[in-house]
């Protein structure tokens, strides 16, 4: 389970992510925030973006010891991560995606596909300009 902020400050694009994860479904072992810096290009009717940059997590393996049974063992770090997506806009600005995406560290090596609902708050509705005399922009 994850989500993704985008957002600019002027001209340049990043990325706040949040991802909660673990070996089989259900099980969240690991804990990961990361920050991205990129390239975001949204039209119409989709969404384009590359961002990378670091990642810090956190989590818990069970490690079997003597007395065969399993005692947590915590971890944590940095890593780096990079990530492709692309967005078809369905209504407005509500769409679907996919994304590939790569993370890297000492404690795992993660190579995938994600597909996600995409929300953008660059809809500003239909415009609201009503001369008799002008032809209207609105379609």
């Amino acid at each position: 389970v994850g989500l993704d902020f985008h957002f600019h400050i002027k001209r340049e694009y990043f990325q706040l992510g949040f991802v909660i994860s673990g070996n089989k479904i259900l099980e969240n072992s690991q804990s990961q925030a990361r920050l991205g810096y990129g390239y975001r290009k949204e039209t119409a009717r989709s969404n384009i973006a590359f961002f990378g940059g670091p990642t810090f997590f956190y989590g818990v393996v069970g490690v079997p010891d003597t007395a065969n049974t399993f005692r947590p063992e915590f971890y944590q770090g940095i890593g780096v991560y990079a990530a492709a997506q692309a967005a078809t806009k369905v209504v407005y600005d509500i769409g679907i995606g996919a994304e590939l995406f790569t993370e890297l560290s000492y404690k795992q090596k993660v190579i995938g596909l994600k597909l996600f609902l995409f929300f953008s708050g660059a809809y500003k509705g239909v415009k609201k300009n009503y001369n008799p005399h002008v032809r209207s922009e609105n379609k």
